[in-house]
């Protein structure tokens, strides 16, 4: 908990310079990003969480931007668990210089945004977050971007 409150001093201090927010933003994504589908039960929570943190780790992604990407995972799986209908949940990781984006989608409300405890923590630690309806009126994705303070690497798109 400790790396996540410095984390978030770092981005309140640096005036969270970076929003890495629409995937058409961004054009440094790295190959490999992968989606996963559980069924929606506590249980996937873990299975989410575990299931990204091994594919960022062999992605060579820093240990600590791993455990932000980890904990945004667990609450937004959770709040898809906890909080929608549906049978199933499916969770993304996206890979890029900048950081990571995560999205869950769900068969929530198309409209509104997700609530819980959980999402202030989110808040608290993404660069940015917000939920997209799917197409057809039934469904959401509900993303978060995650980043390490400090300069840009060369050649990154902003």
């Amino acid at each position: 908990m400790v790396r996540i409150k410095e984390h978030s001093a770092q981005q309140q201090r640096a005036g969270r310079p970076v929003e890495l927010s629409s995937p058409a933003a961004l054009s440094d994504a790295r190959p490999g990003a992968l989606t996963h589908v559980y069924p929606r039960r506590p249980a996937s929570v873990g299975a989410a969480r575990r299931r990204v943190r091994a594919q960022l780790a062999e992605g060579g992604v820093p240990r600590e931007l791993c455990e932000l990407a980890e904990l945004v995972v667990s609450e937004l799986v959770t709040n898809a668990v906890l909080r929608t209908e549906g049978s199933e949940v499916s969770c993304t990781a996206r890979v890029y210089a900048r950081g990571v984006r995560v999205e869950v989608r769900d068969a929530g409300p198309a409209a509104g945004m997700p609530a819980g405890h959980g999402m202030f923590l989110v808040e608290k630690v993404a660069r940015a977050w917000g939920a997209e309806p799917e197409p057809g009126g039934r469904g959401r994705t509900v993303w978060a971007t995650v980043g390490l303070a400090g300069p840009a690497p060369a050649g990154a798109v902003t």
